[in-house]
């Protein structure tokens, strides 16, 4: 991957996430109406879309670039998954008990599930929150969701990369009986990106021309802001209350239920992305400087998506807040970034130390495990 690809990729993940936070400013109990039109253009599904894609294309670089095997590749996806996961459950948790005990009107609402909290927290942990019909909500914590989907996608890629033959297809159907159809669903979003990664790197877009570069880049925004004005999302969200007989789709495929719009999303992205590659080379115009600064703000985009929702949830409660004045929402944002900004100097900033961690938990695992064979031998 090219130093200017990277840094783009770097750069457009950390507006996702901001396009993800702006768009839960725009519930009407944060800021009463005044963010209404990101909510209704729907701008921060879309976005975990192009997460979704985006992930798919890094996973597939990395894993076959570095040449790593089964158990490294393993150790990789659970540091980074739980390097974020396990203190966003801690922040989750200690903040909606804070809030619901001191600040119980910010909670009364669909937002917050305060339900059986033992088995929310051991389900997130295992990413089973939304398999099959079972789309369980932690806490304040509703961004969760795609987690619990993209877990799915680092592991089945996993078995189709590292295992071989009726071991591949047999843990593939396994993960597939368990995972259930919403989260399959969007599997082709992500496995684009996998797709597209692998193209690339056999010489897909070598041949393209800069004036065709540039189409590829641009054409799909233009396309993604005619799709929206011409209210494709709905129109296609129609056709899938056909397809499900006459069902509400939310109420069968949970987040998956744009599902047709969103293989639209992910299919423009990979069509931008292989535009941009062409043109980002080297991107020698943009110093070493401006190079950290982007590393360092995509180096917490994990964190401002699994952190902001029960933060801005607590915050919002605090006496004397006022969605209509718009100081008061934008320090509400603001502070809200910050906070996000300084978790992730203790959740994914610290990679190295959560790799330590899991690789320490093989260990003992591997461990037990051969003491276990040579007892029984």
């Amino acid at each position: 991957m090219t130093r200017g690809f990277s840094l783009y990729l770097d750069a457009l993940r950390f507006l996702a996430a901001l396009v993800v936070l702006a768009s839960h400013m725009g519930y009407e109990r944060f800021t009463q109406g005044s963010l209404a039109w990101i909510r209704e253009l729907n701008l921060g599904s879309d976005a975990v879309v192009v997460f979704f894609v985006l992930s798919g294309f890094v996973i597939a670089h990395t894993t076959f670039s570095r040449a790593r095997g089964a158990a490294a590749y393993a150790q990789a996806r659970m540091a980074r998954l739980y390097s974020v996961i396990l203190p966003a459950l801690i922040v989750t948790f200690l903040l909606d008990q804070a809030g619901t005990a001191f600040l119980p009107h910010a909670y009364e609402g669909w937002w917050y599930n305060g339900a059986e909290m033992g088995e929310q927290y051991l389900r997130a942990v295992t990413f089973t929150t939304h398999v099959w019909n079972d789309y369980m909500r932690v806490g304040t914590n509703g961004p969760f969701w795609s987690v619990a989907y993209e877990a799915w996608y680092y592991a089945g890629f996993g078995v189709a990369v590292f295992c071989r033959g009726i071991v591949r297809w047999g843990l593939l159907g396994l993960m597939a009986l368990v995972a259930g159809p919403a989260i399959l669903l969007l599997a082709p979003c992500w496995g684009l990106g996998v797709l597209l990664q692998q193209a690339m790197a056999r010489g897909l877009g070598d041949g393209i021309s800069r004036l065709s570069a540039w189409v590829l880049a641009l054409a799909p925004w233009g396309f993604y802001a005619l799709a929206l004005a011409l209210q494709m999302p709905d129109r296609l969200l129609v056709q899938t209350w056909f397809l499900l007989g006459e069902q509400a789709p939310i109420s069968v495929l949970g987040f998956s239920d744009e599902f047709l719009w969103n293989f639209v999303i992910a299919n423009l992205m990979a069509a931008h992305f292989l535009g941009v590659h062409c043109l980002a080379k080297g991107a020698g115009w943009i110093g070493p400087r401006a190079e950290s600064v982007i590393r360092w703000c995509a180096g917490a985009t994990f964190s401002i998506y699994l952190f902001h929702y029960p933060i801005l949830t607590f915050l919002h409660g605090l006496p004397g807040y006022d969605g209509t004045n718009a100081a008061h929402a934008t320090l509400l944002a603001a502070v809200t970034l910050g906070a996000c900004f300084a978790l992730a100097e203790v959740s994914e900033r610290r990679l190295d130390f959560w790799k330590q961690i899991v690789a320490r938990v093989f260990d003992c695992i591997g461990a037990r495990w051969l003491g276990t064979q040579a007892a029984r031998a």
